[in-house]
C-alpha cells in the first residue's frame, strides 16, 4: 500500500459524494493536521473542494501566491469525481492509504481503508497520535479493537452471527478470536482472507465514537450487509449502544 490519500465529502444537497486525490504523503501530520487547521469551516471546505484534485494541501488561497511551497497547494487541475455512495471514495486509486471524509454534521472524519472502511472522528486521531507517537499504531489499535468488537459484543448478541460460525467453520470463537487477534499487524485483514462468510454478513464500513474528549472509543456502529438501499452512515444512529448490532 501506498501513502496516497483521498479526501472526500457528502454532497449536502444529498446527491452523494465528491472525492479525489489530496496528494502523497497523505498521513496525519501531513493532510489531517491541516485539514484541522485550515479547514474545517464549511466555507473553507467548499472553497477546498472548488480547487479540485491537489497533488498537495497547503493553506487557504495559497494559489494566490506568497506562501513557502511547502504550504502551497499544488493542483492537478482536475475536477473532484461525483459518486452515489461513500463506499466509491476508494475505487478509482488504487492503494490508497488514507481517507478523510467530511460529513453533513460538519466534521472531518478518519477513514481507514481495508476490507472494513473504518470512519473514526479526525480529532481522535489528532490525540492519539501524540500517545502513539507513530500513526501506523494508534490505526493498528482500532483495527484491534473493531475486530474484538465484531468477534465478542457482535457475536454474543446475534444469534444470526453464532449460527453462522457454527455453520460455516465449525469453530469455538474464542479459538478464532485468539487466531485473529495474534495478527499484530491487521486482525481485520486476517478475518477477511480465512473467514471470509462473517466478513459478508456485514457491511464494510463500520463507525466508531469517541468520547467527547476524544480520549477514549466508546462505541461502534456495526450492521448486516444491505445491498439495495443501503443507508449511509451519516443516517446510522445508535445513541444509546444498546443495540449494537444493526438489522437490515
Amino acid at each position: 500500500m501506498g501513502d496516497i490519500s483521498i479526501v472526500a465529502r457528502r454532497r449536502r444537497d444529498g446527491n452523494g459524494v465528491q472525492y479525489g486525490r489530496c496528494g502523497n504523503g497523505g498521513s496525519y501530520s501531513v493532510v489531517g493536521s491541516r485539514l484541522l487547521a485550515w479547514y474545517k469551516d464549511p466555507e473553507k471546505v467548499e472553497y477546498l473542494f472548488g480547487l479540485g484534485q491537489l497533488k498537495r494541501l497547503g493553506k487557504p488561497y495559497s494559489e494566490c501566491g506568497g506562501m513557502p511551497g511547502i504550504l502551497t497547494h499544488q493542483r492537478i487541475c482536475e475536477p473532484h469525481w461525483l459518486g452515489g455512495s461513500e463506499r466509491e471514495i476508494f475505487d478509482r486509486i488504487s492503494f490508497a492509504a488514507y481517507g478523510y471524509f467530511y460529513d453533513t454534521d460538519d466534521r472531518w472524519y478518519y477513514v481507514i481503508p481495508g476490507p472494513f472502511r473504518i470512519k473514526i472522528p479526525l480529532e481522535y486521531i489528532a490525540r492519539h497520535v501524540n500517545v502513539y507517537d507513530e500513526e501506523d499504531d494508534a490505526v493498528c489499535d482500532i483495527r484491534k479493537q473493531v475486530a474484538v468488537y465484531i468477534l465478542q459484543d457482535c457475536y454474543e448478541r446475534d444469534p444470526g452471527l453464532k449460527e453462522l460460525v457454527v455453520r460455516a467453520y465449525g469453530q469455538d470463537i474464542t479459538t478464532m478470536r485468539k487466531a485473529v487477534l495474534a495478527d499484530a499487524d491487521d486482525p481485520l485483514y486476517h478475518l477477511w482472507e480465512n473467514y471470509r462468510e462473517i466478513y459478508a454478513y456485514f457491511d464494510d464500513w463500520v463507525v466508531v465514537h469517541a468520547t467527547d474528549d476524544m480520549r477514549e472509543i466508546n462505541g461502534m456502529i456495526v450492521r448486516k450487509r444491505q445491498e439495495g438501499g443501503r443507508p449511509e452512515t451519516n443516517c446510522w444512529v445508535d445513541e444509546n449502544y444498546c443495540e449494537k448490532i444493526k438489522n437490515a
